[in-house]
């Protein structure tokens, strides 16, 4: 079938996992990606973001800057970003540009290796503690910070946090990840007790990343009606997979296209905006992230003044 009637055939279902998967099925999972990446374009918001970024992108860094004069950017970082510097779930780079510019940031200190309704408690306090001391709040999160952020953001009114204008999120896991519930059965589960005890840690750390579990709470979700979300989405193709993903990405095939830790649909919502980043796994590891993270910011900033 020619691709212009593959996507004509499903230019009305809705952009899921279920449709992804289903086209990865009987076609093939970057042929999935590549719809997904389509349907996201044509739609005239989002093609909106995602031409913003690349200007941005292209942009000089004073520029964007000027243009995050009055905002202060809270960033909430991803699993283990103490003990793992590596990985960038820390933010430290992005935080260091902003201090340079003299960009008011902050970072909340979850727990690392901590719940993820504990840690949304902890991003919720901090958010309407400082709710009407900065008149303009950006949220940036990372990864598992995003799901955390998710639900910090589903159980606060909307006049405690009037000042949050925006929410990039990251590579957020918002459903979890397949690969924690391969981790919640036998013979896997026994061993990632031993692992995570070793770490002085419980199994309840994977349980709370279930995608079933998490899945099913996504949909009762209901995010405050100012606030403009991003959803930055890597989109890696299978011929192209690293080395350091590709047992993953392999495993949770049957889901469609993935990033290597979770569904690429199920990193978005239905309130949401996308920009998407052809090639890129979960890490995102890239050698422009720091200035990429500067044109989601501006995408974001943009939006509120429409």
């Amino acid at each position: 079938m020619p691709v212009k009637k593959l996507f004509n055939r499903y230019k009305d279902h809705k952009i899921n996992t279920s449709t992804l998967s289903e086209i990865g099925k009987e076609y093939s999972n970057d042929v999935a990606t590549f719809y997904f990446l389509h349907r996201l374009y044509n739609d005239s918001i989002n093609k909106y973001c995602q031409d913003t970024y690349r200007q941005g992108l292209a942009n000089k860094d004073e520029t964007i800057y000027s243009a995050l004069e009055g905002y202060h950017i809270v960033f909430v970082p991803g699993l283990a970003y103490k003990e793992d510097t590596t990985t960038g779930a820390n933010f430290s780079r992005q935080r260091k540009l902003f201090d340079h510019y003299n960009i008011s940031n902050e970072l909340i200190e979850t727990e690392e290796w901590g719940l993820s309704e504990h840690n949304a408690n902890i991003i919720a306090d901090r958010l309407k503690s400082i709710n009407g001391k900065y008149k303009k709040i950006m949220v940036v999160s990372a990864s598992k910070g995003g799901l955390e952020t998710a639900l910090a953001l589903d159980g606060v009114e909307e006049h405690e946090i009037s000042s949050v204008k925006s929410w990039v999120s990251v590579g957020g896991i918002l459903r979890g990840s397949p690969i924690a519930d391969t981790y919640l059965k036998a013979p896997k589960c026994w061993m990632a007790g031993v692992v995570l005890w070793t770490k002085g840690k419980h199994l309840s750390l994977v349980e709370d990343l279930s995608y079933k579990r998490r899945t099913s709470k996504a949909q009762t979700l209901r995010f405050p009606g100012h606030i403009k979300i991003i959803h930055y989405v890597g989109t890696p193709l299978a011929t192209k997979i690293s080395k350091e993903i590709k047992g993953r990405y392999c495993s949770m095939a049957r889901f469609g296209p993935n990033d290597g830790l979770t569904p690429i649909a199920d990193e978005i919502t239905e309130q949401g905006f996308v920009v998407s980043e052809l090639g890129l796994d979960h890490y995102y590891r890239d050698n422009r992230i720091d200035k990429k993270t500067l044109a989601l910011a501006h995408v974001a900033v943009t939006l509120e003044e429409q």
